[in-house]
């Protein structure tokens, strides 16, 4: 749609990439106890050694991988409505939520250090508000890459960092002395080293020049194998900390999302006439509302909006509010593939922050 001779592509390849992932899961169901297929079934079940939990936790997440992949094949074939988007990944969730609370999974929170005096107690028990949290972070992370999308690459780009990141911190961690931790740590790459595979060959061929594109059943697809990973990894704080350009791309497109600004259909980054370059693509505010006046006169003051004004000093129109859009007002123009570029560069950055946080600075506020 950047491009001036708007060229014929293959669209919701994520379904491929999907499929040869699930089929890569569902093949290394039996992988995961060979050890204890030598001994006898009988043995097994009167000892009970075998470890139906740690399998039921494994066939949830690819329950919900599949329903989510099926969802969102259906938002590529029928263009579903945001309603509908915030509503499904809920339900994909289930299964992993379920699962989560018959294991007994724990659902306190730790209490900064600075406030356990005031408090009386090191941990809160959030009890039915945990699965709130976990369910509702299920549906942001599913979300929030389909949101920072718009240009080649930029959906699996993003998605590869945060799985090499999380990989990074299970490896680093996997000899833990505590054996649920290991085992949690195992879990998660037993998702993410396939992941990132099926990932890495889709990117190949959706980087500038993009030869497929991926469709919104991949962005589903990344953000619930996310999610699945940081509920049954016990690692959901430290998840949301790697998806802060996210969160801050949600934020900051809020009051186009929730209409308080008008918004075009599409809001991706354009071409410069005559030229390779991309620059911000533009919507007026003739249909603003007041408190979308306000909002954009706060973003002008933190200096992260571009606005145009007329004789009278009044706000005509401003970039269209995404981190795509944000990061050429700062570069002025850039070439697709260099947007790309940035934008990864941005998410390792902010990796290397989420793990300084993790592991220096939270032992200022948590001992």
């Amino acid at each position: 749609m950047a491009k001036p001779s708007r060229p014929l592509l293959a669209e919701s390849m994520g379904v491929l990439a999907a499929t040869i992932y699930l089929i890569a899961t569902f093949l290394f169901i039996p992988a995961q106890f060979s050890a204890l297929w030598s001994a006898d079934l009988q043995t097994l079940a009167n000892t009970r050694l075998f470890p139906f939990d740690r399998l039921g936790m494994y066939l949830s997440a690819l329950l919900s991988l599949q329903s989510m992949v099926f969802l969102g094949f259906a938002d590529d074939v029928f263009d579903l409505r945001w309603r509908f988007k915030l509503f499904l990944p809920t339900i994909a969730s289930i299964p992993v939520l379920t699962v989560y609370y018959v294991g007994y999974g724990v659902t306190h929170v730790m209490v900064p250090v600075f406030l356990r005096d005031i408090l009386g107690t090191k941990t809160v028990e959030l009890g039915v508000l945990y699965y709130v949290y976990i369910g509702l972070m299920a549906v942001f992370c599913t979300n929030a890459i389909n949101i920072l999308a718009g240009i080649n690459g930029v959906e699996v780009g993003q998605s590869i960092v945060i799985a090499l990141s999380i990989i990074a911190k299970d490896i680093a961690n996997i000899n833990n002395s505590n054996l649920e931790a290991q085992q949690n740590h195992m879990f998660s790459l037993y998702l993410l080293l396939p992941f990132v595979s099926v990932s890495t060959a889709l990117y190949y061929w959706n980087v500038y020049p993009a030869r497929v594109f991926v469709g919104d059943t991949y962005c589903y697809f990344a953000g619930m194998t996310f999610a699945v990973c940081g509920i049954h990894g016990h690692f959901s704080k430290t998840l949301l900390l790697l998806f802060v350009p996210q969160a801050f791309n949600f934020v900051y497109s809020a009051p186009q999302i929730f209409g308080f600004v008008p918004c075009p259909r599409h809001r991706l980054p354009k071409m410069a006439a005559g030229s390779t370059y991309m620059v911000a693509s533009r919507t007026t505010l003739e249909a603003a509302k007041p408190l979308g006046l306000r909002i954009l006169r706060l973003y002008e003051l933190l200096g992260i909006l571009d606005v145009e004004r007329d004789e009278e000093g009044n706000m005509v129109s401003i970039n269209n509010l995404t981190l795509l859009n944000l990061v050429l007002v700062k570069c002025k123009r850039l070439t697709e593939a260099q947007l790309n570029n940035r934008i990864l560069l941005i998410q390792v950055a902010n990796s290397l922050l989420a793990f300084f946080i993790r592991y220096r600075l939270s032992h200022l506020f948590y001992y």
